[in-house]
Formats: C-alpha cells, structure tokens, sequence
C-alpha cells in the first residue's frame, strides 16, 4: 500500500515471512519506483567491520572461498501456547492480522509496558525463529561478501534427526555455509580465515585484516549511517545500500533454511525461478495463503 501511494519506505529485517511475499513486495517497489532500503544496518554501521570484511573477501585476500558459518539462532516451532484471557483494550484480531486464528497468550503479546522482546517471533505462524531474526543481519553479510546480492544457493541439506543447527547451503560456486558456530561469520579460505561480528574482526593471518585496500583492489558501496543513505538516496533517487531485492534475497537464504528444519530432507532451489527443483510439497510453503480480510 505504501508503494502504490508512492511513499518511500524504510522496513525493518526479515522483510517477510515467506519467500513469495518477497518477490511481491520487490515487484511493488520497482513499479512505483520508490526508494526502498532494507534495516540491515550491518552493511553500513558498526565500525565499517562488516563492510571491511566483505570487501577483502571479495578482493581474494584469503584466496578462493571454501565454508561460510553463520552464527545465529535456531528455527521456529508451531505455536502449541495455551489460551489465556484477552486483556482488556487488546484488539487481538487485530494483532494476529493475516496470521491463522488462535487464542490469546501473553508471550506472544505481553500485557501492559515490558521490557523485553516479546517470544512471538520464536512461533512458524507468526516470525522465522531466533534463524531468521538475527540471520537476516549475518545471512545478508554472507551473501554480499560471497557478491549473491541477487541470488542465493542452490541446495539445503538439514543436518540429520532433530537437530536446530547445522544445515548446509551449496552455492553454484561450490562454496558451503552453514547454519551454526560463534556468532557473526566466519569466512573459511584457501589461505587464511577472516571473522567478523558487531564488536569484532579478525583474521588469520592476521596481517589480512590490517592491510588496508590497495588502489588495484575494489572497494564496496560505503555507507556510513544506515538511516542517512536512505534519506540521501530519497533526495538523489539512486538505490540505497540494502535495497529491496537484497532485503528479499537475504531473507530468502533465513526462509529456506527454515523450509530445510521444517521438511527435515535435502532441497534443490533455482535462485533465477525463486522455485524448488521437483518439489511439489516444498513449492506449495512458498506462500501463505492470509487470513480473511488480508487478502493482497
């Protein structure tokens, strides 16, 4: 609605809870041709950590990528919260939107003024788990160090039984990352190792991360306030440094991780189609159909 009234918009990480609202969203954006910049302020805070660590994996300083281990939180269950009373002045219907009809519980939506994050994004109806919250941030860092910033892997392997860590992306270029290890990246190479997490990067050899770039190697978009960029590219209507379809993709690598977990068997993904390979079952949980009257 916001696209189509032409309004420009700033939307915070993971975009959506499904990969076919994505595209959708994408497809609004560049029809109306507004300026859209995604809350994965990795890319532009934090020191210029995250950025510096794109740029000299880009540049080749550890030699040809190998294993990218992305450390976050673990998938979402369904939602099996008892019911409880609904609080006076709680429009519960309201809050559930186009999610399925339950009843209320307050770790989904606390009562009064609290101090915490409310445990709703922990449910599959409602968010993509502890996965997709922080992922969105570090999901988004390996995309853009690995240049997918317009596309995403190939196949999803979930680790065997029960386990919530330790699924496997294949890229087209061979490279595997996993779901699981420290918080933050970690980027595995022919010649060295380079991690990177909001309060720290290091690199072994360590000389990597303390040679600065040199005029023959090529730098990344630079941005330096997350908030100004946007506000910047409104002015001069250029794409900001977490545009809409990096926001789509990096939320796509969190929502088909989950697919994985939640279907607990190996998935084939053409990143060019956004479809599975063969997979009728894994195909149809690409959308959601909404709940009544939320209908797009």
């Amino acid at each position: 609605m916001a696209a189509r009234a032409k309004k420009d918009i700033y939307c915070e990480k993971p975009l959506t809870l499904t990969i076919g609202e994505g595209r959708r969203l994408v497809g609004e954006v560049r029809a109306n041709n507004v300026i859209f910049q995604t809350g994965s302020q990795q890319r532009s805070e934090f020191g210029g950590k995250f950025r510096t660590a794109c740029e000299l994996v880009r540049n080749g300083r550890i030699g040809k990528l190998k294993t990218v281990r992305i450390g976050v939180g673990a998938p979402p269950v369904p939602c099996d919260l008892p019911e409880q009373p609904v609080p006076a002045g709680t429009d519960w219907n309201f809050w559930l939107g186009p999610a399925p009809w339950r009843g209320y519980n307050e770790a989904l939506c606390p009562m009064g003024v609290h101090q915490h994050f409310p445990a709703f994004r922990n449910y599959r109806e409602y968010a993509g788990g502890g996965l997709a919250d922080m992922g969105a941030h570090h999901f988004d860092i390996a995309q853009w160090a690995m240049d997918m910033d317009g596309s995403g892997p190939v196949k999803i392997e979930p680790p065997a039984g029960e386990a919530t860590s330790g699924l496997k992306f294949t890229y087209a270029t061979g490279v595997g990352m996993f779901h699981g290890g420290p918080s933050g990246c970690t980027f595995e190479a022919e010649q060295g190792t380079i991690y990177v997490d909001r309060d720290k990067l290091d690199s072994m050899p360590e000389m990597i991360v303390k040679t600065p770039l040199s005029e023959n190697e090529k730098p990344l978009y630079r941005s330096d306030d997350h908030g100004r960029n946007w506000l910047d590219c409104i002015r001069d209507r250029k794409l900001p440094i977490c545009d809409v379809e990096i926001g789509h993709r990096s939320a796509t690598v969190c929502h088909l991780a989950n697919l994985g977990y939640q279907l607990r068997r190996a998935l084939n993904w053409d990143p060019a189609k956004e479809q599975f390979v063969g997979d009728d079952e894994a195909n149809a949980l690409l959308n959601r159909v909404p709940r009544d009257p939320w209908k797009i």
